[in-house]
């Protein structure tokens, strides 16, 4: 594989590590096109959310619940396999607040809730680079006083 076609692929797939959490965040319809159709994203208090169904049936239920999230992510880091294939590995920060009582007031700022890695498993589909599985392993949960 020629060394430019290693740098779209790099950027292909650091791209959709960062769109994951501003699409993510806002709940955008256009997070679905970040995934192919049977991904799984593996979160450690859930059973796997299996299908592009199950994903953004979950937005759906984050949606609902008026929680206001952001997802920081860092440290963009991707292995390729081979020319449809890629691994990836990204850090992300978590920061959310409860439900707003009031349309009008904004969130108080609060410490991160949760650091983690992001373990990615990415294919290339349709000429398009997609997430295939995604794992979050916890690294701190919380905070101390």
């Amino acid at each position: 594989m020629a060394p430019d076609e290693w740098d779209r692929i790099e950027a292909a797939c650091m791209r959709l590590q960062r769109r994951y959490g501003t699409l993510a965040d806002r709940q955008d319809p256009a997070f679905r096109e970040l995934f192919t159709a049977d991904a799984v994203i593996e979160l450690p208090e859930y059973p796997p959310f299996s299908g592009i169904d199950a994903i953004m049936a979950a937005q759906a239920q984050w949606k609902a619940s008026g929680v206001v999230m952001r997802h920081v992510s860092t440290n963009f880091t991707i292995d390729i396999v081979d020319a449809e294939n890629a691994k990836g590995l990204c850090y992300l920060m978590v920061f959310h607040h409860a439900p707003l009582s009031s349309p009008s007031t904004s969130p108080q700022p609060s410490l991160p809730v949760s650091l983690g890695e992001f373990h990615d498993t990415f294919v290339k589909s349709e000429g398009r680079w997609l997430f295939k599985r995604r794992k979050l392993i916890r690294v701190f949960r919380g905070f101390a006083d």
